[in-house]
């Protein structure tokens, strides 16, 4: 996830806020932007536990991709295995082809009058 303002989990106008309550405790919460005014959505829970903060905002990132309804990207199974024959290619196994081999050969109109002597001074 993103990072903006101190706050991670930012995801189309969508993000995670740490609060810090009077108690002492932070809590992790879903907000959203509607309007130019910021709304909860959502307290997922609250903690004054680092570890338990930092699971509480794993928990709220996943409710922030459901919520948004952002699916992954490589769904099925033949792209799960396309995305992993792609990560075993590396660049020495890969051939370039120029715009010769697609097009034919292509001389330009210098070149051709050039090739047909028509220079009849020194070439270099």
């Amino acid at each position: 996830m993103f990072l903006r303002n101190g706050c991670p989990g930012l995801f189309l106008g969508v993000f995670i806020r740490q609060k810090k309550n009077k108690s002492g405790s932070i809590s992790v919460q879903i907000i959203s932007k509607v309007g130019g005014r910021y709304k909860v959505e959502k307290t997922v829970g609250s903690s004054d536990r680092e570890d338990q903060i930092k699971n509480l905002v794993q928990k709220a990132e996943l409710d922030v991709i459901s919520m948004v309804g952002q699916s992954s990207l490589f769904n099925s199974e033949q792209d799960v295995q396309l995305e992993n024959y792609l990560d075993t290619i590396e660049n020495m196994q890969i051939r370039t082809i120029g715009p010769e081999l697609i097009f034919g050969k292509y001389t330009t109109p210098s070149a051709t009058m050039l090739s047909k002597k028509t220079y009849s001074g020194n070439w270099l």
